[in-house]
């Protein structure tokens, strides 16, 4: 128990600054599938406040289609746009799934690049309060995170995130999630992300997760081990390998948000792979939950 304590806490001083690294970031994955971070910068009171300004921007976007379809509109422009190759990815903006059946959930993807290209392309959209004071708080959010991606892909070994081939930055996507009380979760899933820090969570008992292998069944899937309760300072968050890195033997941690009845709220960082093309692996095929109801 010792040892597994040593290799897994990865102390973060101030949330982006200095880490105190200890044992071999592959093995830990092998073995537990994540990695805990203290976090002492980013209190519990920091995420709470991201989601007030959350429910704001929903409000606004659900009582004023107009104003939904420009920010709509925009997403689609960004996604044409030569910066979208940057992240490697289509998922950007609001989805609101709120009414569709299985889903019930209302999700934003932030990124600093989209960021900016709202407010040159679309000022009158960046400066109505609601989605002005949402996106500040996730550029805030996002500041930080690429040090530790940048810090995990050293650990590794990994060539990712060199100044040769994108100026020593990482693609980040941050996405603020809403799950309903309605929402019903069946299958674990993979991140197809080269990361993936889960920064918050206002229900963590509902978050299960597995270190990869080959066969998994349900019973492979637990609430990850903290040291920090979301009440204390220091909080703590947990960072996990996606699919974008099986080309180098370290594969994806499955895992679930599972069906709780309730509303909760969650905050994710996502570390994407510049103008990657991504290549099949056939990965472990995911249990069904629902199965054992």
């Amino acid at each position: 128990m010792m040892m597994r304590k040593n290799l897994f806490f990865w102390v973060l001083i101030l949330f982006g600054s200095k880490f105190a690294w200890a044992g071999s970031l592959a093995e830990q994955f092998k073995q537990v599938g994540y990695l805990e971070i203290c976090n002492q910068k980013n209190r519990s009171k920091t995420f709470d406040e991201l989601y007030t300004y959350f429910d704001e921007l929903v409000e606004f976007l659900q009582t004023n289609p107009a104003w939904a379809q420009n920010l709509r509109l925009a997403k689609e422009s960004f996604i044409r746009s030569e910066q979208r190759n940057y992240y490697s990815t289509d998922f950007f903006g609001f989805y609101d799934e709120s009414a569709k059946l299985g889903r019930h959930q209302i999700a934003f993807y932030y990124s600093s690049h989209l960021h900016d290209f709202l407010g040159a392309r679309y000022p009158k959209l960046v400066q109505i309060t609601p989605v002005s004071r949402f996106l500040n708080a996730c550029r805030e959010l996002v500041r930080p995170c690429g040090e530790i991606f940048k810090a995990a892909a050293n650990n590794l070994n990994l060539n990712i995130y060199s100044s040769q081939l994108n100026s020593g930055l990482v693609p980040i996507l941050l996405k603020v999630v809403k799950y309903l009380p309605a929402y019903v979760a069946s299958r674990p899933h993979y991140d197809g992300t080269a990361f993936s820090l889960f920064l918050d969570s206002t229900d963590r008992q509902s978050l299960l997760l597995a270190p990869y292998k080959s066969v998994l069944t349900v019973d492979d899937f637990i609430n990850p081990i903290r040291q920090f309760s979301r009440e204390q300072n220091p909080n703590s968050i947990l960072l996990i390998p996606g699919t974008l890195l099986t080309e180098f033997e370290i594969y994806p941690t499955p895992h679930i948000v599972n069906t709780s009845g309730k509303t909760r709220y969650a905050a994710i960082a996502f570390a994407m792979r510049p103008n990657y093309i991504s290549q099949p692996k056939q990965l472990a095929l995911l249990p069904n939950f629902k199965s054992i109801e």
